[in-house]
C-alpha cells in the first residue's frame, strides 16, 4: 500500500515555488478627492481584490487639474524617477489623456517598457501612442448627442445651450472641442461657451438664465478663493444660483443639482480597465488587443431635480436610473401585509395541530387504560416465573464465586508480569527522552553556529537546494528565512555567477576538498568558503558556504597604499620641482638680456629675434606652470576646518568656471537640497570643484550635440554626498583603479595630478570619493564626508 501512495506521489506534477505576485502601478492625471479619479480607482481596486487579489497595487496621481503649468509634468518625473527607482512593475494602468501621455514620454526612463492599459482617454487616435508597443486600452466617448436629444426632449421650446467648461486640462478642451463639433446637428439651438469664469462673474451671468435655456456643464472649477473645486461642488454651486435645468455626461456630476442625462459610469469604467489588465497580466498580448472606443453609457436622472422643473418621470427614456426616488405606499406595506398573512396562516395551523393533538391524547389515554389491565396481569404471571428462575439462578452465583476464585488468582500472576514490563517500558523512555534531549541540544548548538556569524552562513546541497540560512544571508538575499528553504540558490543568483557556484559545489563534491571564490565588483568585494559535509560513510552530503564582506578592507588598504604613494611622490616632485626652478630663473635673466640686444638690433632681425624669444618665454611658462602644479600636489597644506554649507564652495567653484564653461557650449544642472552643515577648508573643497568640473568639461567637449554638467548635494543616513556628473564618453573600469594615481591621465593636455590632489583633499576631511557611470553614460564622482556627531545622533 506504501509503494502506491509513492508512486502516486511521483506521477504529482510539482507545485510552483512561491511565485512572485504581479506588481501593478496605477497612474492617475489628477488628484484623490476628485469624484471621477476616486470611482475609477474603486472600480479598478474592487475588481482585482475579487478577481486577483493576489496583486500589488501601487497608486500614484499626477495632480494635473490643480497644476496646469508646463515645467510642472517635469518636476514630477523627477520625483516618479526617484520614487520609483528600486521598482519594477509588470503592468501600468493610466486614467485619462494626461497620465497616457506622461507614460508615453518617460516609459523607457521611469517605467523600464512595462505593458501599458489606460482608459478615459478622450478623443483617442491610433497615432496618438506613437507606435509604441505592448499597450491597449479603452478610449473614452460620453453620449453628447443623446444628453442633447434627452434635453431637448424633457424642456420643449428650448431655444439655448450654455456650456459651462474650462479648456486649460488636455481633457477640458476636448471635451470642448466634441460639444463644438457637434453645433451643426442642432441648427435652431445656439450655442454658448462660458469657459474657464471666476465665481464672482459666474453668480452674476447665472442670475440672468431665463426660460428656453439649458445648462450643459463639464469640467471643474475654482470658487472665489481660487481653491478648485470638486465636481459636485460645482454644480451644486450652479444650481444654488441658476433657475434652468443642468445636464451633465458623467455620473459624478449626479447628486448636487444636475438633472441628468446619458452618462459614463466612473466605477464601470474602472472594472472595466481592471478586467482588461488582469486579462494582460494572465498571459494576453496586449499588442493584439485592439483598443476599445465602445464606451457603455446609461440614462441617469434625480427625482428631486426632475420634481424642481416638472418634469414627469414617464417622459424619460427607456430604463433609465432615476435617483432619490422616495418610497411608494404600497412597496412600504406590501412587506407588512405579506408578513401579517403568513403569521395568522401559522397561528391557525398551529391552532389545528393542537386540536387535532387534544383528540389523539384522549384517544391514547383509553388506550392506555386497557394496556395497564394487561399488563397487572402479565405482571402477575411473569413474578411467577421469576420466582422459578431465581432459583436456577442461585446454583449458578455459587459456580460463578467459585470460577472468579480462579480469575483472581489469574490476575495477580497478570499483574505481577504488568509491573514488571511496566518498569522495563519506563526505563526504556527515560533513555529515550534522554536521547531526544541530547539531540535537541545538539541542535539547538548548531542553530547558534548558525546565525552567530555577522556574515552570511548557509547549507545547501549538490542540486543548489537551501536547507539551512542564518539571518544576515537572508538579509542578503532580500528574502525572509522560512521563505528561502527549499529555494535553488541557483536560481535567486545572476546566470554567471550562479554557474561558478555551481562548478564550485561541483568540486566540493567530487573531491571532498575546501574550495574559495573571491568577487571583487565596483560595489561589494566578497571572500566564499565553501566547506563540504561528511555523513558516517565519509561522503559528502552537504556544502556549508560562508560568505565574509572584504569590501571595507580591501578599500581600505587599496586607500592606505595609495596615500603611501602620494606623499613619496610628493616629497619626490617637491625636490624636481626645486631643481628645475632654479635654471628656469636664469633662463628668464637671459631672455630679458636678450630683450635688450633686440632694442640695439636693426627692425628685420630683431622682429625674428623677438619672436624666437616669445616662444622661449612661452614654454618656459609652461613649465613654471607644471612646476606649481606639482608644488600644489607635494604640499596641499593642512586644512582650516570650520562648520559650513558645502554648497557654498561648491558654488564658488562654479562660479569661477562659469564663464569658461559657457564660452565652451556646456550647460550646467544643479540640484541643491537644504542639508546640514559639514567641518570642512573652504579653499581646498573649492579646488576640489574645480579640479572635477575642470575634467569633465574636458570629458565633453568634443560632444556633437548636448554638452552637460550636472552637480548635486544629498543628505544620506550619516554622510553627505557631492555628486558631480557628465555625458561625456566616460571612464573605463580598467582606468577607474589607476585615475587616482599620481601623474596617471588619460588626457593628452593633461598632468595626471588633478585628481590625486582631490583625493588628498577628501582624504583630509575623512572622506572618501568614488567614480563610477552617471545616468547619461558618462563619468560621475561621488565625494562623500561625514556629518559632525551632532547632526546624526
Amino acid at each position: 500500500m506504501m509503494r502506491i501512495i509513492l508512486l502516486l506521489l511521483l506521477l504529482v506534477p510539482p507545485l510552483p515555488l512561491l511565485a512572485a505576485p504581479p506588481n501593478v502601478l496605477v497612474l492617475h492625471s489628477y488628484h484623490p478627492g476628485l469624484s471621477w479619479t476616486d470611482t475609477l480607482n474603486t472600480g479598478i481596486r474592487e475588481t482585482f481584490r475579487a478577481e486577483m487579489p493576489e496583486a500589488l497595487l501601487w497608486v500614484e496621481y499626477l495632480d494635473t487639474k490643480r497644476n496646469t503649468d508646463t515645467s510642472y509634468l517635469s518636476l514630477q518625473a523627477a520625483l516618479l524617477r526617484h520614487k520609483l527607482a528600486e521598482s519594477t512593475f509588470n503592468l501600468i494602468i493610466t486614467t485619462d489623456n494626461d497620465a497616457l501621455d506622461f507614460v508615453l514620454e518617460y516609459r523607457d526612463d521611469i517605467f523600464r517598457g512595462a505593458p501599458v492599459v489606460f482608459c478615459g482617454v478622450n478623443d483617442f487616435a491610433p497615432g496618438q501612442l506613437g507606435g509604441q508597443k505592448d499597450i491597449t486600452g479603452l478610449a473614452e466617448n460620453p453620449a453628447f448627442t443623446e444628453t442633447m436629444l434627452a434635453a431637448l426632449a424633457l424642456n420643449p421650446g428650448t431655444k439655448e445651450f450654455v456650456i459651462i467648461g474650462a479648456d486649460q486640462a488636455i481633457t477640458d478642451l476636448l471635451t470642448d472641442r466634441s460639444l463644438r463639433a457637434l453645433e451643426q446637428q442642432f441648427p435652431a439651438i445656439r450655442f454658448t461657451y462660458w469657459n474657464n469664469l471666476d465665481a464672482r462673474e459666474l453668480r452674476t451671468r447665472l442670475k440672468e438664465l431665463g426660460p428656453g435655456q439649458i445648462i450643459l456643464v463639464h469640467g471643474v472649477m475654482r470658487n472665489e478663493e481660487g481653491v478648485l473645486v470638486d465636481y459636485r461642488g460645482k454644480n451644486l454651486f450652479l444650481s444654488t444660483h441658476a433657475g434652468v435645468p443642468i445636464y451633465g455626461f458623467w455620473d459624478f456630476e449626479m447628486g448636487t443639482g444636475c438633472v441628468g442625462g446619458k452618462m459614463v459610469q466612473g466605477q464601470t469604467e474602472g472594472e472595466r480597465v481592471a478586467r482588461l489588465a488582469i486579462n494582460v497580466l494572465g498571459g494576453a498580448d496586449p499588442g493584439g488587443i485592439p483598443v476599445n472606443t465602445q464606451t457603455p453609457s446609461r440614462y441617469i436622472f434625480d427625482y428631486i431635480q426632475l420634481q424642481r422643473f416638472g418634469i414627469s418621470e414617464k417622459a424619460l427614456p427607456k430604463d433609465s436610473l432615476v435617483l432619490n426616488q422616495p418610497a411608494r405606499f404600497y412597496q412600504i406595506d406590501k412587506r407588512y401585509i405579506w408578513t401579517a398573512t403568513a403569521g395568522v396562516a401559522v397561528l391557525l395551523a398551529a391552532l389545528a395541530m393542537l386540536v387535532s393533538a387534544i383528540r389523539r391524547r384522549q384517544e391514547a389515554q383509553a388506550v392506555l387504560r386497557r394496556h395497564k389491565e394487561q399488563l397487572e396481569e402479565a405482571v402477575r404471571a411473569r413474578t411467577e416465573h421469576l420466582r422459578t428462575a431465581n432459583d436456577e439462578l442461585e446454583r449458578e452465583v455459587h459456580e460463578r464465586i467459585r470460577a472468579e476464585g480462579d480469575l483472581r488468582k489469574a490476575r495477580a500472576s497478570l499483574e505481577i508480569e504488568v509491573d514488571r514490563r511496566t518498569r522495563d517500558l519506563r526505563f526504556e523512555i527515560e533513555q529515550r527522552r534522554l536521547a531526544e534531549a541530547h539531540i535537541r541540544d545538539r541542535e539547538a548548538k548548531a542553530r547558534a553556529l548558525i546565525n552567530a556569524p555577522t556574515e552570511t552562513l548557509l547549507l545547501m546541497d549538490q542540486a543548489g537546494i537551501i536547507l539551512d540560512i542564518n539571518e544576515t544571508g537572508a538579509s542578503r538575499l532580500g528574502r525572509n528565512r522560512e521563505s528561502l528553504y527549499g529555494l535553488s540558490l541557483y536560481a535567486l543568483l545572476p546566470e554567471t555567477r550562479a554557474e561558478r557556484f555551481r562548478q564550485t559545489v561541483d568540486n566540493v563534491f567530487s573531491t571532498g576538498e575546501v574550495r574559495s571564490i573571491n568577487e571583487y565588483g565596483e560595489e561589494r568585494d566578497l571572500d566564499l568558503r565553501f566547506y563540504p559535509v561528511f555523513d558516517d560513510g565519509g561522503q559528502v552530503t552537504r556544502v556549508a558556504v560562508f560568505m565574509a564582506d572584504v569590501t571595507g578592507a580591501r578599500r581600505m588598504a587599496r586607500q592606505i597604499m595609495l596615500l603611501d604613494k602620494i606623499n613619496s611622490l610628493g616629497r619626490m616632485a617637491a625636490g624636481i620641482a626645486h631643481e628645475i626652478r632654479n635654471p628656469l630663473t636664469g633662463i628668464h635673466g637671459y631672455l630679458y638680456a636678450m630683450d635688450e640686444i633686440c632694442d640695439e638690433l636693426p627692425t628685420e632681425p630683431a622682429s625674428v629675434l623677438r619672436t624666437t624669444i616669445a616662444k622661449i618665454r612661452k614654454a618656459a611658462g609652461k613649465m613654471e606652470s607644471v612646476i606649481r602644479r606639482v608644488l600644489d600636489f607635494s604640499k596641499p597644506g593642512t586644512p582650516q576646518l570650520e562648520l559650513l554649507d558645502l554648497a557654498v564652495p561648491v558654488q564658488e567653484g562654479l562660479s569661477l568656471m562659469l564663464p569658461t564653461l559657457r564660452k565652451a557650449g556646456i550647460t550646467v544642472d544643479t540640484e541643491f537640497s537644504p542639508v546640514p552643515a559639514i567641518l570642512g577648508d573652504r579653499m581646498q573643497l573649492e579646488q576640489a570643484v574645480i579640479n572635477i568640473v575642470d575634467n569633465a568639461a574636458r570629458a565633453v567637449r568634443n560632444n556633437a550635440e548636448t554638452k552637460n554638467i550636472a552637480l548635486r548635494i544629498v543628505c544620506e543616513a550619516d554622510r553627505l554626498s557631492l555628486c558631480i556628473a557628465d555625458n561625456g564618453p566616460g571612464i573605463t573600469p580598467a582606468d577607474r583603479e589607476r585615475i587616482f594615481d599620481p601623474f596617471y591621465t588619460t588626457a593628452s593636455d593633461g598632468t595626471g595630478i588633478g585628481l590625486s590632489i582631490v583625493q588628498r583633499i577628501v582624504a583630509d576631511h575623512s572622506g572618501t570619493i568614488h567614480v563610477g557611470e552617471s545616468p547619461a553614460g558618462g563619468a560621475e564622482f561621488r565625494l562623500e564626508f561625514p556629518l559632525p556627531a551632532t547632526e546624526h545622533q
